[in-house]
């Protein structure tokens, strides 16, 4: 009966120190790794960031090139200015 007693509470004890030791561990490990994955995740949103102003200069500048082209009209043998045609706007209504 004893014996049975002592070997419970050993098995016991080992449970709760394993238990207390993974424990202690994984909050060590939370602390050494959530700097590196916040300065990753910090710089994957600047390049986004980077990213979305040059695509955004990118569309700035086509969208002013298309309504600057100039046109050949065949008929007429000159060059249709496509300002003359549509009003232009300052900016696209996609553009903001």
């Amino acid at each position: 009966m004893k014996l049975c007693k002592y070997v419970k509470e050993d098995v016991i004890n080992k449970i709760l120190n394993n238990g207390t030791t993974l424990s202690i561990l994984s909050v060590i490990m939370i602390f050494a790794t959530f700097p590196f994955f916040y300065a990753y995740f910090a710089k994957v949103k600047m390049e986004l960031l980077h990213e979305m102003k040059t695509c955004k200069n990118s569309a700035v500048n086509v969208f002013n090139f298309v309504n600057e082209v100039e046109y050949f009209e065949p008929k007429r043998e000159r060059l249709l200015d496509i300002s003359q045609c549509q009003a232009k706007s300052e900016r696209s209504f996609l553009l903001e």
